[in-house]
């Protein structure tokens, strides 16, 4: 990490506060937060949470991701980001336009067995593969989706909008929010062009996941209740993709409530998903989105530690064992829920345990852990609290590049 990055997320906001020339006090009152809890968070006596970040970032008039230190460029070259990424923002420059180089095309079945490798280098949480693979990918299935008509056509862009929804996800977690936006948009453009209306309801899904970025909550929860509409029917009539995406529509919708501090609707939204998740009978995967019981009770934590309630967060984390073959299918979400769990345990005063759950997240999701921005602010606040730093958080942190 540079010498001169500030060493929180919290003197981050102070950083971009004084460029901006606003007092302490009028930006908090900008952000809509106490200016007890601004100076807190200000000092890193506080965590910095999702919500209080979306907020400044809006006040500030920034990408959260600049209040992150996102996107961590020297450990991103470090791991030989750059050339992958280069190649995924030039695929995005078409999508409308046929080339027809000449060069024969391949069948949508052989496409279709690359897409889906894809896809499992997106759960496995490894962003380098998804962006070195995807490119090409991008660029075959786009001509493909000119060359061919009918129902070719529609399943060149069914092919084309899970493309774009894997490396959402890279772009999004490795903090290139602006490349984010823009596969957003190829991806609508695919999803209405699949007759796949399950594609179109996974857009706004995604979308909203984007609305944690600017704090607008309440878009989020509008295109949830939208998606929830749509999908009803189906879901009502049992069948199996539109039970995932209706769970799934569920939990987005918790994380969002919980952010925008509506606890009780959080709760009442993973109460539902859980309901869903009966009906399924088990952890379930199909082309659209996975889901289940195991990782509707892992939303279950992540809302108690949204809304601060880290003591019920570790309360619910330690019923909660996962399938053994959870881990293997899923180490995306492990990891994820891993992290967490260590936020929740640091502001309880756990550090042993805190750095237990962020080893346990590198284990499940090596790169997700690197690069996850409150894996990194809960190290800087492990290193903080300690008296003494210890070989292995020395060692941990080293190789975040905390």
């Amino acid at each position: 990490m540079p010498e001169d990055r500030p060493a929180h997320i919290g003197a981050l906001i102070e950083e971009q506060r004084k460029l901006g020339h606003f007092t302490q006090r009028a930006l908090a009152e900008r952000a809509h937060v106490s200016f007890s809890l601004y100076t807190k968070v200000a000092t890193g006596k506080k965590p910095a949470s999702p919500s209080f970040i979306a907020a400044c970032a809006r006040a500030l008039g920034v990408e959260s991701s600049v209040l992150l230190g996102q996107p961590y460029a020297s450990e991103q070259r470090a791991e030989r980001f750059d050339a992958p990424l280069a190649a995924l923002r030039a695929s995005l420059e078409n999508w409308d336009l046929p080339l027809d180089d000449g060069v024969p095309l391949r069948p949508l079945s052989a496409l279709a067995g690359e897409v889906h490798g894809v896809g499992a280098h997106r759960r496995s949480a490894n962003y380098l593969k998804v962006a070195s693979e995807a490119p090409a990918l991008i660029d075959e299935l786009v001509e493909a989706s000119h060359q061919h008509s009918g129902l070719q056509q529609e399943r060149a862009h069914q092919l084309l909008a899970y493309l774009y929804r894997c490396v959402y996800d890279v772009a999004y977690k490795l903090g290139h929010i602006d490349m984010g936006s823009i596969i957003l948009a190829r991806m609508l453009y695919s999803a209405e062009r699949s007759a796949d209306p399950y594609m179109v309801m996974l857009t706004s899904y995604l979308r909203a996941q984007s609305c944690f970025s600017t704090g607008r909550h309440e878009v989020g929860l509008r295109l949830m209740e939208r998606s929830l509409a749509d999908v009803e029917a189906s879901a009502n009539a049992g069948e199996q993709p539109a039970l995932c995406v209706q769970g799934n529509l569920r939990l987005r919708a918790a994380v969002l409530a919980a952010r925008g501090g509506r606890a009780e609707q959080a709760r009442a939204e993973v109460a539902e998903a859980m309901e869903t998740a009966k009906k399924l009978g088990g952890e379930t995967s199909n082309y659209v989105l996975s889901f289940g019981p195991s990782n509707t009770k892992i939303h279950g934590v992540a809302v108690e530690v949204e809304v601060g309630e880290y003591g019920e967060a570790i309360r619910l984390a330690r019923k909660l064992t996962f399938p053994a073959d959870f881990v293997k299918r899923y180490p995306d979400r492990v990891g994820h829920h891993f992290i967490d769990l260590s936020r929740a345990q640091l502001w309880q005063g756990d550090r042993d345990g805190a750095l237990i759950s962020l080893r346990k997240a590198r284990k499940a999701a090596p790169q997700q852990a690197r690069f996850h921005p409150h894996a990194r602010e809960t190290v800087v606040g492990l290193r903080r609290a300690a008296r003494q730093s210890s070989d292995t958080l020395e060692s941990f942190a080293h190789w975040m590049g905390v």
